[in-house]
């Protein structure tokens, strides 16, 4: 029964210390414009230039993986 007595106060005692950070976490984010690139829009007329477009991905040829097989026929 002494047992049974510990857990519960145990318990109770986490829950009156995690209530305040229950809590917290119900705090609405503030709202915020969207991000522009660091040095400005693109196309955006007396601004400053846009980032530079990347250059394009070299296409890779496929090599075929066939092996013989290893104990003869």
């Amino acid at each position: 029964m002494k047992f049974l007595q510990l857990l519960l106060s145990l318990f109770l005692a986490f829950l009156l210390c995690a209530m305040p950070l229950i809590k917290a976490q119900d705090v609405p984010p503030i709202p915020t414009a969207a991000p522009t690139p660091p040095n400005g829009e693109s196309g955006v007329p007396n601004g400053p230039p846009g980032p530079p477009a990347a250059p394009t991905t070299v296409q890779t040829p496929t090599i075929s993986t066939y092996y013989p097989p290893y104990a003869g026929n």
